[in-house]
């Protein structure tokens, strides 16, 4: 892979991709700060009060609030996928929460990407577990990634740095992050739900936490099986 194809296509796209943003922003007259402090706040109450006071615009003002998430990085995006169940309900806040996270993904892998290879010009062969997904190939990358983005309640934040250190190319990791998101956030939704309305019974938020447990020791199991497999 050429390095000035790599690192000019993803440019172009973030360079698209956040003159959209700005273009909705503007004509949606969204407070941006309130979506910064929204997202760094992780309140779920705050989260959503803002989200139902912006009226029309509430899934734009979700799915920013979510990409803030994803570019700080460190802040669990679980809080927001409760306020989305309180103000869209149980189905709809789930879909909202899905293509926010994807959304969120893609812009902060780009820029994560831009700012690794392009700005700081951080060097991202070093790094054992990143050369072991360097040298597999796409649909290889495709799935370990798949795999990890399926732990519930991880930061997406991390991933997305993670997947952006690596080879992987943009079109491979949209792939994988939609895929893996969807039984991580699913089984985040429910039990965001179970937890919401813990008054209605305890059984649904236990088989929950018990299939959360299981998915986590799951895909950590099998990226532990993955790592060892390409090191030999």
């Amino acid at each position: 892979m050429k390095p000035s194809i790599s690192i000019k296509k993803p440019s172009i796209i973030l360079a698209f991709t956040l003159i959209l943003f700005l273009t909705t922003i503007y004509l949606w007259n969204i407070d941006l700060r309130t979506v910064v402090k929204t997202a760094a706040s992780g309140d779920i109450k705050s989260a959503a009060q803002a989200i139902a006071d912006a009226g029309t615009p509430a899934i734009l003002i979700s799915i920013y609030i979510n990409s803030a998430i994803s570019i700080m990085g460190v802040v669990p995006s679980v809080f927001l996928t409760g306020a989305n169940v309180l103000v869209f309900g149980l189905y709809e806040g789930f879909l909202v929460s899905w293509a926010g996270e994807v959304i969120g993904a893609i812009v902060s892998f780009m820029l994560y990407r831009w700012g690794i290879k392009s700005a700081a010009k951080i060097p991202t062969n070093r790094w054992k577990l990143i050369k072991t997904v360097n040298v597999l190939p796409g649909a290889r990358q495709i799935y370990f990634l798949t795999v990890l983005r399926m732990a519930p309640f991880v930061p997406s934040g991390l991933i997305n740095l993670f997947g952006a250190l690596t080879t992987i190319q943009l079109s491979n990791f949209i792939i994988a992050t939609t895929i893996g998101k969807f039984p991580a956030l699913l089984l985040e939704t429910a039990f965001i739900y179970n937890l919401i309305n813990i008054n209605k019974g305890y059984i649904n938020l236990g088989i929950g936490i018990i299939i959360a447990a299981l998915l986590y020791f799951g895909v950590k199991k099998e990226l532990d099986r993955l790592a060892k497999l390409h090191q030999n």
